[in-house]
């Protein structure tokens, strides 16, 4: 009878409480991978220059020549910080997704692992019988 209680209560903690741990786990990685590529901050600056690496502004009127260089060198630092950023995106998509699919695979495995145990455990007792 109390091997009965035991497996009860087992059920009811793995497919219960069991759960609401592992979800609360896995949104802490996604909550890492947003903050590690710190997503929301990147996309912000999307536009932004490269490590905000700006000319000075100068007048078109008297230095045309200046004005159009540091137009050029701006416009260059921020399409180099727009690529840098945009890799960084990706990088962190590809953490959501690498997360997002290993939980989904823990959760399906989590979900069948007791009828595994029972399964594997009496193929074991019938090889061991014959």
């Amino acid at each position: 009878m109390p091997l009965l209680s035991i497996t009860k209560n087992y059920l009811v903690w793995h497919y219960s409480t069991a759960y609401n741990d592992i979800v609360h786990i896995w949104w802490n990685y996604i909550w890492f991978v947003n903050h590690l590529f710190s997503v929301p901050d990147v996309l912000k600056s999307l536009f932004a220059p490269f490590k905000r690496l700006q000319e000075k502004k100068s007048s078109i009127l008297n230095h045309p020549e200046e004005f159009f260089s540091n137009l050029l060198v701006n416009l260059i630092m921020r399409v180099v910080g727009f690529c840098l950023r945009i890799v960084i995106i990706f990088m962190a998509l590809l953490g959501f997704i690498v997360v997002i699919t290993a939980g989904l695979l823990f959760l399906s495995l989590w979900s069948i692992l007791p009828v595994l145990i029972v399964v594997l455990f009496v193929n074991g007792l019938k090889s061991l019988i014959s």
